[in-house]
């Protein structure tokens, strides 16, 4: 599998504090079935200047795990400063992370779209069920262009039962294009072959095989993710929210 946002460059943020805890959450990574890891520190211009000289140490132990690391950033959106043809992009690609971090949409949000597709770049919003409080939002910045990015910890219920129900709205509104660890180390690690089951188990096989693998690896050949909402069998949203079956003439 492919994982497009993680924390694990040390040093660099809140993320992996030291090379030990790296190799550690790469082990990690390997024993969750990942082989392909996209670095994604939080932007800072010590990170953006820093970020090429980690990730070429930390190849070797990445190597030796059956890893294969890839350069990438994740931007937050109020301290949205580097140089719009500057910003480093996930891999190869021409996406760009972007952790909007409020429950409202700026004013500005569509001048900033305007601006990286004239530089040819598009958005995945990191992790919007962190925040956003409205689908309607999430519907908005799908018009203007985005693509949206879960985590999987918040689809597990792992950051709170609010996190979950909306992770749970937004993939029934056809807002999750990838799903992505945001691992930053111990307590906060790789969980992506746990939420693959559960999304086959919940929303079918081939929407989990599309967020899991499908469009990750269209990613990395620049190819926009395929827009799929999950099968409609039954409470399916009851179960995903429930994280279990419902009961007999349980309803949503």
């Amino acid at each position: 599998m492919v994982d497009i946002h993680c924390h694990i460059l040390p040093g660099m943020d809140d993320g992996a504090s030291d090379f030990k805890t790296a190799e550690q959450m790469l082990q990690t990574a390997a024993e969750d079935g990942i082989d392909t890891l996209i670095c994604t520190p939080h932007y800072s211009p010590k990170a953006y200047r820093d970020c090429p000289r980690v990730l070429e140490k930390l190849a070797g132990s990445a190597k030796a795990a059956g890893i294969r690391l890839l350069p990438g950033m994740e931007y937050s959106f109020a301290r949205l400063d580097a140089e719009i043809e500057n910003l480093r992009p996930l891999g190869e690609s021409s996406f760009v992370l972007i952790d909007l971090g409020v429950p409202n949409l700026p004013p500005s949000i569509e001048e900033l779209f305007f601006l990286l597709g004239r530089n040819n770049m598009q958005i995945i919003i990191a992790h919007p069920e962190r925040y956003l409080t409205e689908v309607e939002s999430a519907l908005e910045l799908s018009r203007l262009g985005a693509f949206f990015q879960l985590n999987a910890d918040s689809i597990l219920g792992g950051n709170g039962p609010r996190c979950r129900r909306m992770a749970a709205r937004l993939i029934r509104s056809g807002c999750c294009h990838y799903v992505a660890s945001d691992a930053h180390g111990r307590h906060r690690t790789f969980r992506l072959s746990r939420c693959r089951a559960h999304l086959e188990q919940r929303c079918g096989k081939a929407y989990a095989g599309t967020i899991m693998d499908t469009n990750p690896e269209r990613l990395l050949k620049n190819l926009p993710p395929v827009s799929l909402r999950p099968e409609e069998n039954g409470n399916w949203l009851l179960r995903l929210l429930k994280g279990r079956r419902p009961q007999r003439k349980a309803s949503v």
